[in-house]
């Protein structure tokens, strides 16, 4: 995976989404693809629920 730095627009969404996050409970998205910032949301949906636990690696 090649490192990329934030572009100003990038960075400045994404501290919004982490303050508005520790402020408001606001739930931060992630693209499954490449898991890049994708926003936020007041809401989630059972499908990106289930997406986010199937992404957990268990190891057994």
């Amino acid at each position: 995976m090649d490192f990329r730095p934030l572009n100003d627009t990038e960075r400045k969404q994404l501290i919004h989404a982490l303050r508005g996050n520790a402020e408001s409970n606001r739930t931060i998205l992630m693209d499954r693809r490449d898991t890049s910032f994708a926003g936020t949301t007041d809401e989630v949906t059972d499908e990106e629920v289930i997406s986010a636990i199937k992404s957990v690696p268990c190891h057994y």
